[in-house]
């Protein structure tokens, strides 16, 4: 019975290992525009085709919230983009989905 106990917990942590620990990877599912570029279904860090514009505009009509970046590897935080709304940033580079 002992034996049978410990074969089911190391099944069971492992299950739980595989299953609960892993991230996830998906992309936000809708459209990302940054200054009238199309990004669809976007997912990682998304960068501006014109950096160092005064002003950026970052229209999210996705699912999901769109992290916006002042440098091109999505690093600077800037500031932050609901689902469904369009913001102005100055200096804003990248957009990073989690």
């Amino acid at each position: 019975m002992r034996r049978l106990a410990t074969t089911l917990g190391v099944l069971g942590a492992s299950v739980a290992l595989t299953f609960g620990l892993t991230p996830s990877a998906s992309a936000a599912t809708g459209t990302l525009m940054i200054d009238g570029v199309v990004f669809k279904n976007p997912t990682g860090c998304n960068r501006s085709a014109a950096p160092g514009n005064p002003t950026t505009l970052i229209s999210n009509f996705t699912d999901s919230i769109a992290y916006v970046y002042s440098d091109p590897l999505c690093q600077t935080f800037v500031g932050i983009v609901m689902p469904l709304q369009a913001v102005g940033f100055k200096q804003a580079w990248s957009v990073r989905y989690y």
